[in-house]
């Protein structure tokens, strides 16, 4: 995949994925600024997908770490006091840097522009808390990361050369072509299974999936008893064969599992399943700085267990 992901999720203590092609760095566990060094310097926008420790534990390290480079965006979910009780701390623990980061309280449907033209951000609405009220503003989000491209509007596309440079002379670039948004990634956060027609025609899908099949679901680890959801290998996997993406990576995985076991499950589930995907995992405890670069642990077809 041409894709860039840096990604480290390990459940319970620390999830941060940093995608450089947007600029973006998204949540921000325990130790995200050790692990990336002066890469956080590259960031021009934070996006938090909820307020739970292991995805935002780093995050005042970050924002006082990337406020030396100047200005940058921090995006959060709107329904979370949060995000506003550690802006005012940042703010009187380091002022100097922490001044650079401009926060943004997001919704469903809200945009960030990235750092690269073109490039932006779009926030949706997920369900990882019991007790959000659809009513109220939101406590989580997902994120789709779009790319915005101008292409030739379709009565032009039979013209030679010559004379799409006349037409464009009299009415301008505007005139002649059309932006597209192409979807470029899709991911979940934290939370229940996304639904098929929110992630179909994105270029790959990033799912949590904290437990491996539905029978390991444990509302003990999930958090259930204070009102958290999480999804499956098998939700993520089925929603991927709904939805008929073509690239997978799952992320969130618990600590519990073995590296074995992990692509055992995701092998076997995806064999049941017929799945015509390509699928990626982020196994716990480890730091992969260009994930999609990996051989694939299930790339459409039955695959030997040996990595």
């Amino acid at each position: 995949m041409e894709i860039q992901l840096a990604i480290h999720s390990s459940p319970r203590f620390s999830t941060w994925l940093w995608l450089p092609d947007w600029r973006l760095l998204l949540d921000a566990g325990d130790g995200a600024t050790q692990q990336m060094g002066y890469k956080i310097h590259k960031v021009d926008t934070v996006l938090a997908t909820h307020a739970h420790r292991d995805h935002i534990g780093g995050l005042m390290q970050v924002v006082n770490q990337r406020g030396e480079a100047g200005s940058f965006a921090v995006g959060f979910p709107a329904g979370s006091n949060s995000f506003k009780m550690l802006e005012s701390f940042c703010l009187k623990f380091n002022p100097g840097a922490s001044r650079n980061a401009v926060w943004h309280a997001l919704e469903a449907g809200d945009e960030l522009p990235s750092g690269v033209d073109g490039r932006f951000m779009r926030a949706f609405r997920t369900r990882h808390y019991a007790h959000d009220n659809i009513e109220e503003l939101p406590l989580s989000l997902g994120f789709d990361l779009i790319w915005r491209k101008q292409k030739l509007r379709e009565e032009y596309q039979q013209l030679s050369q010559s004379q799409l440079d006349e037409v464009r002379g009299k009415i301008g670039r505007d005139g002649i072509t059309r932006d597209v948004d192409e979807r470029w990634i899709t991911i979940s956060g934290d939370g229940a299974p996304l639904q098929p027609d929110q992630v179909r025609g994105t270029k790959v899908l990033l799912h949590e999936a904290t437990f491996l099949q539905p029978e390991d679901y444990d509302s003990e680890e999930a958090g259930e008893d204070i009102g958290h959801v999480h999804s499956t290998v098998w939700d993520a996997l089925f929603l991927a064969k709904e939805s008929e993406v073509e690239n997978v990576v799952l992320y969130h995985i618990s600590t519990r599992y073995t590296d074995a076991e992990i692509r055992s499950a995701i092998r076997e589930i995806a064999a049941k399943l017929d799945l015509k995907a390509k699928v990626w995992a982020a196994l716990p405890r480890r730091v992969y700085w260009h994930l999609l670069q990996d051989k694939p642990l299930w790339d459409g077809k039955a695959m030997s267990n040996e990595q």
